[in-house]
């Protein structure tokens, strides 16, 4: 089957499906195409019977208020919430609020931050090690980093970047830094967003609204797995890709991509490129359960390694739709690698894990299990 369209685009998560609803009016005809069974990538909102959850928890927060507008008329007749984000570390069996807050620090933060044990000095630093031991100490790294890194990504502090803190924590960070923000009540990094947006079925409203604004002038092939690229004068023109067991080709003008960098380098002909790239792969864990009380915490980060999982989302501080008929269900967040022994157990082993983890006795008390369902991503986090 041959088919042609103006613009081709891979991959209809956000980033596909925001490019396809602008081009809406510029009288070019739009192709996603999608190799998940419906859009809407890693902000896609999940079913489990009755039960809603997303691929992870997912919040609208802006520092352009244009975007913010554009965004609020786009969910326009979608019911939005307007929670206060609220966060917690489980480690050493206490649960600490995050970001720290004044009092907080003065009962379990500061007595750590200001003892913080030896400061690497010397040249520039060559890992995440290196710069967190400069700026924090070793006791806040042993503490706070060392570990949680290692069950995150899969490697050590020792075997990352300095980069990856530059630009995700901010180069002025430093011990001093954060005292001066803790006791004054703020902290400036984007990852402290106090209030944010949230539709109340989902953030798989997003590119729901996404898709219903871009109109009939975009169509959605999903279930289609991309397998080649074909190149006419040096430029891409054609794409083979295979849909209901049969190959098929689609000519194009414009070609964009919005797929993992592996999957799109794969395509070209040739390319070894995309063999070194890695990527950290995430299985969710839905479980509906029955107990006395919901946490008062959007996520609990959990460091010790006597939790399998990284972080929980705890539903009905998300949406009371998300927590039906006296249920408070949980996700649990597996980081893994695609294809080892996590990657491939099922529901039941999954839970069965994160059940006997003293880490879930401690936070969820005595409960009835209910519903369970497993989501994976093969390509959640770049490495």
């Amino acid at each position: 089957m041959h088919m042609e369209t103006d613009v081709l685009v891979l991959g209809a998560g956000i980033s596909g499906l925001a490019l396809a609803e602008r081009l809406k009016d510029s009288g070019l005809g739009v192709t996603l195409l999608e190799r998940a069974a419906e859009p809407g990538g890693l902000s896609r909102t999940a079913a489990a019977g009755p039960f809603l959850f997303d691929l992870g928890g997912h919040r609208l927060y802006f520092s352009d208020p244009a975007v913010r507008e554009w965004t609020e008329r786009l969910l326009k007749g979608r019911r939005l919430l307007r929670p206060r984000r609220s966060s917690a570390v489980f480690t050493g069996g206490r649960l600490l609020r995050y970001p720290p807050t004044f009092v907080n620090s003065l009962l379990y933060a500061a007595p750590l931050l200001f003892a913080g044990g030896r400061r690497r000095k010397g040249g520039p630093p060559a890992t995440l090690k290196d710069w967190l031991e400069a700026r924090l100490g070793t006791r806040v790294h042993d503490r706070y980093f060392r570990d949680y890194t290692r069950k995150v990504w899969g490697v050590g502090t020792d075997g990352l970047s300095p980069l990856w803190a530059e630009r995700r924590i901010g180069s002025g960070f430093s011990i001093k830094t954060l005292a001066m923000e803790l006791f004054g009540g703020r902290l400036s990094s984007k990852e402290n967003a106090g209030r944010f947006i949230y539709p109340e079925k989902g953030i798989g409203e997003l590119p729901a609204a996404l898709l219903e604004s871009a109109g009939p002038a975009v169509r959605l092939l999903t279930e289609a797995e991309p397998l080649r690229l074909n190149f006419s004068g040096g430029r891409p023109s054609s794409l083979v890709f295979r849909r209901a067991g049969h190959n098929a080709e689609i000519k194009f003008k414009y070609l964009a991509s919005s797929i993992p960098l592996r999957s799109m380098l794969a395509l070209l002909p040739g390319s070894a490129a995309a063999d070194g790239l890695r990527y950290r792969a995430l299985v969710i864990l839905f479980a509906a359960l029955r107990r006395k009380k919901a946490l008062p915490y959007h996520w609990v980060y959990l460091h010790d390694d006597d939790a399998p999982f990284s972080r929980i989302c705890e539903l009905a501080n998300w949406s009371p739709l998300m927590a039906p008929e006296g249920w408070l269900p949980l996700t649990f967040e597996f980081f893994c690698d695609e294809g080892d022994a996590t990657w491939r157990m099922s529901a039941a082993e999954l839970a069965a894990r994160a059940f006997a983890s003293p880490a879930m006795r401690a936070l969820a008390g005595r409960f009835e299990p209910g519903e369970l369902a497993v989501e994976r991503l093969a390509h959640a986090y770049p490495l």
